[in-house]
């Protein structure tokens, strides 16, 4: 088993009409899909798509409005720019308050030609928010119409980013009786919270026709990080001397490995870790992979830092 942790992934939702492969089940001959293939940090523009699909064999003036729902955001502005079929400069879209039944949104209409064929509408979006949990989001919907009758709806998300992290490099094996692997990770807080502890996810599986089984605690994992100091051992938390079922213990809880390492908001820092075996493992293939984690003081859920750690093997 490989531990998921994920902030945001791709957020990408086809229209409510389409068929498998695309085509459109009504009358309609304009499919749609909304892409947004990032997470969107607080200032900074970040690309959203819409994939149109047109079935007819002449180009057309249509209307694409835009509506973002805030209801899973945090409060703040949010901005939106675009660009016509065909051009390379970018357009400010107007977006005015739009009533939702008390939920806070935003709406704005701009024209263009759509050709027939496969085309992509390109715009940007500048969230003006902090998140202040993972999980937040600006909704959108976006439409396309001519002459006021509906060609094309699509439903969509803009994560809001709460960490940037970036795998700067590692090692991709992790020798058997041998020293040390590096590992290096860029962080920077885009959130509102002060996250007072960053832990480290280091784990190992055994892989059986591809996938991972028989996970194993960190213990089989000797895990330190660089500090001003020089190298400092990560410990492992102790289990709960009380625990309340007999179902295995959870692989987060099992790898998680405790520091001292705070990240404040706006802050950014390189942290570098280093991994090597602490006792033997039975022979077979063997793979792990080291992800961050953070936690918010006094709260046991867990935040995830990064979706992308860095995977390596044993050998």
């Amino acid at each position: 088993m490989v531990a998921a942790l994920t902030i945001a992934t791709l957020a990408s939702c086809t229209s409510e009409e389409p068929h498998e492969g695309g085509e459109s089940s009504s009358t309609s001959p304009v499919w749609m899909k909304i892409q947004s293939p990032s997470d969107y940090v607080i200032g900074e523009a970040g690309p959203l798509a819409l994939e149109v699909e047109n079935s007819e064999s002449k180009r057309s003036e249509v209307d694409v409005n835009l509506s973002l729902s805030l209801k899973h955001a945090p409060k703040g502005d949010v901005s939106i720019e675009y660009q016509e079929v065909g051009a390379s400069s970018w357009k400010d879209l107007r977006l005015s308050p739009k009533d939702t039944g008390g939920a806070e949104s935003r709406s704005g209409t701009f024209q263009t030609t759509l050709p027939p064929g496969s085309s992509t509408l390109r715009l940007r979006l500048t969230p003006g928010m902090r998140p202040t949990n993972s999980g937040q989001s600006i909704d959108i919907t976006a439409k396309i119409s001519r002459a006021r009758k509906s060609l094309a709806i699509a439903h969509g998300s803009a994560p809001l980013a709460i960490f940037q992290v970036k795998a700067e490099s590692g090692s991709e094996y992790v020798q058997r009786r041998g020293g040390w692997a590096e590992y290096e990770f860029s962080v920077n807080n885009r959130s509102a919270v002060d996250y007072p502890q960053i832990q480290v996810l280091a784990f190992l599986c055994e892989e059986a026709e591809g996938d991972c089984k028989a996970d194993e605690s960190t213990s089989a994992l000797s895990v330190q990080w660089k500090t001003p100091d020089g190298w400092k051992d990560l410990r492992i938390p102790s289990p709960d001397p009380t625990p309340t079922s007999d179902a295995a213990p959870d692989l987060e809880d099992d790898a998680a490995l405790v520091s001292d390492i705070p990240l404040s908001r706006d802050d950014s820092k390189r942290l570098k870790f280093r991994i090597k075996e602490a006792r033997d493992l039975r022979k077979g293939p063997w793979r792990g992979e080291i992800q961050l984690l953070a936690r918010h003081k006094g709260d046991k859920s867990t935040t995830a830092l990064s979706s992308t750690g860095i995977a390596f093997q044993v050998k």
